[in-house]
């Protein structure tokens, strides 16, 4: 909230730019979602393009400011030694540099310790006075002592060129980089795929994107997720085949899992919510949840049939009396995720996406799993049963010639 007020309030100054942004979780990095850096070979086509890119995506509503730290334009003085005039009045052109480098620039000469005991350690810099050089031709005016101890200026040996070059210069893997930073307003999964389009229509060979901060941890993790979530559905079809002794019902009890995803991912919708990183642990969560009360279900029905009876006898009698576990159990888990998904305590702002995906799944699959369990389950083993008489009666007609032959 600050943040947005902030923004309001700098925007409305002319000839500022501002970016306020939240202090970052890790010290010396920048606290932005989107970051991006534009490489390549060569530092005026990384400039030029990424200048183009920045400016083509500000155009792009959501993606708000984007905060571009490369400037291929800031006045510079550029010093031309004539080092053969030099040479000649017994002047070396580290000499010529080093002055103009001292009186203008500063350098670092030696090093203060305040107290060694507090290890408190102060640079010693050698620099001209306040206020001496306020122009280039100040700069002329610099005398060098020769070899013979002879005071030369420093315009009859150099000359300074007035130039543009770049204010910094940042390089990402051995090439040029051109650093990029915004706070879209869209989620950053949307954002990222945005840069990467615009990206991919106005640069050319030799240019690549890449992704940094946030983002690029967003890449990663989703990546990560994904092979969470294909993994646990994996084990989750192994533990349940060793449990039920049969490569079929795990299946059956599976089926919940779609229900689920389907009210989570509904869930998200409706509330305004994102598909993000926590959002995703949610549902990855409720592949356990959800198939716990298949679980009971089935389980049940099972010990119905070993006792004698039918599909549907078992069905009718183990789905009242799983129905109060599986409400309760459902409940429990929805009333716990309730504070964080209204936000009501701390941490539900990033929270609540979880706890909204969970209870959306919960909802929806424990309303359908008590539907769409038994009729998957009746479906799936009268099947069975059929495929086992035919298989039967395929036996007995091939046996009967040979008997009677």
């Amino acid at each position: 909230d600050v943040i947005r007020e902030m923004r309001q309030k700098f925007g409305g100054i002319a000839g500022l730019q501002a970016f306020p942004t939240e202090v970052p979780a890790i010290g010396g990095q920048r606290s932005e979602p989107l970051q991006f850096a534009v490489r390549g070979q060569s530092l005026e086509q990384v400039g030029q393009y990424a200048t183009l890119l920045n400016e083509e995506l500000g155009k792009i509503e959501g993606l708000g400011r984007i905060n571009f730290n490369l400037q291929l334009e800031m006045p510079q003085l550029q010093l031309h030694v004539d080092r053969v005039r030099a040479r000649s009045l017994g002047l070396s052109t580290r000499d010529v540099a080093l002055a103009a480098n001292v009186l203008a620039g500063g350098v670092d000469i030696a090093r203060y310790n305040d107290d060694p005991g507090d290890g408190e350690r102060y640079d010693i810099r050698l620099k001209g006075a306040e206020g001496v050089f306020r122009s280039p031709s100040d700069l002329s005016k610099i005398y060098l002592r020769s070899d013979a101890g002879e005071l030369v200026r420093l315009d009859t040996v150099a000359r300074f060129e007035e130039i543009l070059g770049p204010a910094r210069i940042d390089r990402l893997n051995l090439q040029y980089a051109a650093l990029s930073y915004a706070d879209p307003e869209i989620p950053l999964g949307e954002a990222m795929a945005i840069v990467e389009q615009k990206a991919h229509e106005l640069m050319p060979l030799g240019l690549t994107i890449e992704f940094l901060g946030s983002a690029r941890e967003f890449e990663r993790t989703l990546a990560g997720l994904i092979f969470v979530f294909v993994t646990s559905v994996i084990l989750l079809y192994m533990v349940l085949a060793s449990q039920f002794d049969s490569f079929i019902q795990p299946l059956i009890i599976m089926a919940a899992l779609p229900l689920a995803m389907t009210g989570g991912l509904g869930g998200l919708y409706l509330v305004g919510h994102t598909l993000n990183i926590y959002s995703m642990i949610g549902l990855i969560l409720l592949i356990g949840l959800v198939a716990k009360n298949s679980i009971l279900l089935v389980d049940l029905t099972n010990q119905r049939r070993e006792q004698g009876m039918n599909i549907r006898e078992a069905l009718l009698d183990a789905c009242p009396i799983r129905m109060r576990p599986v409400l309760m159990t459902s409940l429990t888990v929805i009333l716990a995720m309730l504070p964080a998904a209204i936000g009501i305590e701390a941490g539900s702002g990033r929270n609540g996406p979880l706890a909204v995906a969970v209870i959306s799944g919960m909802i929806s699959s424990t309303l359908l799993t008590l539907v769409v369990i038994p009729v998957a389950y009746s479906l799936v083993e009268n099947g069975l049963l059929r495929l086992q008489k035919r298989r039967a009666a395929r036996h007995d007609a091939t046996k009967t010639p040979q008997a009677s032959a």
